[in-house]
C-alpha cells in the first residue's frame, strides 16, 4: 500500500505570474472607476446639476453592467449549481441596474434639464424615480445573489478558509449596496469595498488548489 504525502493532495493550478497582475487589475478596475465617478455624482437633481447628471450617467451606462464581469472572471472554469446561480445573478444585475441608470439617470435628467412646466415635472419625475429605484433594487439584489453564490462556488473549489475574508467583505458590501448608489461617501466606500473583496478573492484563488481526499 502506498502512503500519500500531504503534497499529493495539492493540484497545481495557480495563476501564472505574468497573468496575476492583469487579472487583479481586470477585477478591480470597474469598482475603482465607479468610486471616482461617485465623487462627482450630484446628490440632488436640479436644472443646475442636470447637465452633469446626464453626462455622468451616460458614462456609467456601459460601466455598471461591466461590474458583473468581475464575478464571471472569478468563476471562469467553474461549474456546478453555485457557479450557475452566480452567473444568473450577474445577468439580473446587469439588466436591471443598467435600467436604473437609463431611467433615473439619463431619462430623468433629460426631463429635468428640458422642463418648461414645473407642475408636470413634479408629477412625472418622482414616478420615474420610483420605477428606476425599484429596478435598481432588483439589480442590486441580483448582485448580492451573485456575490454569495460566487463565494460559495470558490469555497467549494479552494476551501472556505481561503476565501472567507474576501467573500465576507464582498457580501457585506453587496448588502449595503441594496440601499445605496455610488453617492459620496457611502456609495463610494461601498464600491471600493466591493473591489477589495474581488481583489482578496483574486489573491486567494491564485495559488494551488487543495484536492479532496478520496
Amino acid at each position: 500500500m502506498t502512503t500519500r504525502s500531504p503534497a499529493d493532495s495539492i493540484v497545481r493550478q495557480e495563476t501564472p505570474p505574468r497573468l496575476a497582475v492583469p487579472r487583479l487589475a481586470a477585477l478591480t478596475l470597474v469598482p475603482v472607476v465607479l468610486a471616482v465617478a461617485g465623487l462627482f455624482h450630484p446628490h440632488h437633481l436640479t436644472q443646475d446639476t442636470a447637465g452633469r447628471w446626464i453626462a455622468l450617467h451616460l458614462l456609467l451606462l456601459p460601466l455598471f453592467p461591466l461590474l458583473a464581469g468581475s464575478p464571471l472572471l472569478l468563476l471562469r472554469g467553474l461549474t456546478g449549481r453555485w457557479a450557475t446561480t452566480a452567473r444568473v445573478g450577474c445577468l439580473v444585475y446587469a439588466v436591471f441596474y443598467t435600467s436604473l441608470d437609463a431611467i433615473a439617470g439619463v431619462a430623468y435628467g433629460t426631463m429635468v434639464a428640458t422642463a418648461d412646466d414645473p407642475v408636470a415635472l413634479s408629477r412625472t419625475g418622482p414616478a420615474l424615480d420610483v420605477v428606476g429605484g425599484t429596478l435598481g433594487f432588483i439589480g442590486a439584489a441580483g448582485f448580492l445573489l451573485a456575490s454569495v453564490a460566487t463565494t460559495k462556488a470558490l469555497a467549494a473549489r479552494y476551501g472556505g478558509r481561503r476565501v472567507a475574508t474576501g467573500g465576507t467583505i464582498l457580501i457585506a458590501a453587496s448588502v449595503v449596496w441594496l440601499g445605496s448608489h455610488i453617492y459620496w461617501p457611502e456609495g463610494v466606500i461601498t464600491v471600493l469595498a466591493i473591489g477589495s473583496g474581488f481583489a482578496l478573492l483574486c489573491i486567494a484563488t491564485g495559488g494551488p488548489v487543495m484536492a479532496r481526499s478520496r
